[in-house]
């Protein structure tokens, strides 16, 4: 396996255990019903708070905020008439992971370098330089742009096709955009460097030595 497969692996492993008890809600739903969906997605999030407190790992905000978000759905659910939140709980935990996003980008340390910082070359990225700032608010927000935009497509389809057909075309376009910015963001010094070729995020120049007198 390449390095890459293996960065992007980790990845994958990171996201779920960020996302895992969404991702655990939406499937266990769609298969089994609203019960197994709450049990299934509680029995994980007990789960990963034994795991880690063993391993000694934090407990990032987004980790209480994706699974705090899944059992609020999960209620709503059980307790709904009809499950309308089926249809439109993917757009509105898009969009309230938008507004998280943007949050995190106008804070003292931008969210996606905090996110980078966790790596395992993230000791190596150089915090006191405003330029690499600037580049992860935007990066950041970047983010933000792509769950806005994908809580628009997810909610047109949602609309537009079946509730059958609506939830496979959502999974599929939800999946594969997700791994197309997660390999941009893998490959996030490319990136940086493709933006200072246009001239943006550029370190400042030195100052001109003047001749003594």
């Amino acid at each position: 396996m390449t390095e890459k497969m293996k960065r992007f692996s980790r990845s994958l492993v990171s996201l779920f255990h960020m996302f895992g008890g969404l991702i655990l809600y939406w499937g266990m739903l769609l298969v089994f019903g609203i019960k197994p969906a709450i049990a299934i997605t509680l029995l994980f999030i007990v789960a990963e708070c034994v795991w880690r407190l063993a391993t000694r790992r934090p407990f990032p905000v987004l980790w209480w905020f994706s699974n705090s978000m899944a059992l609020v759905f999960g209620v709503i659910d059980l307790y709904a008439k009809t499950p309308f939140m089926l249809r439109y709980e993917a757009t509105v935990s898009n969009l309230i992971t938008a507004a998280f996003f943007t949050a995190g980008a106008v804070a003292e340390e931008p969210l996606v370098l905090r996110f980078a910082a966790r790596s395992k070359n993230g000791h190596m990225i150089p915090k006191d330089q405003p330029e690499l700032i600037r580049f992860f608010r935007a990066f950041t927000l970047l983010w933000a742009a792509y769950f806005v935009a994908r809580a628009g497509v997810f909610f047109w389809l949602m609309t537009a096709f079946p509730l059958t057909k609506a939830l496979t075309l959502r999974t599929l376009i939800g999946w594969s955009s997700l791994g197309v910015m997660m390999l941009i963001s893998m490959n996030g010094r490319r990136v940086l460097i493709l933006c200072r070729r246009f001239g943006w995020f550029r370190a400042p120049a030195p100052p001109a030595l003047t001749p003594s007198a």
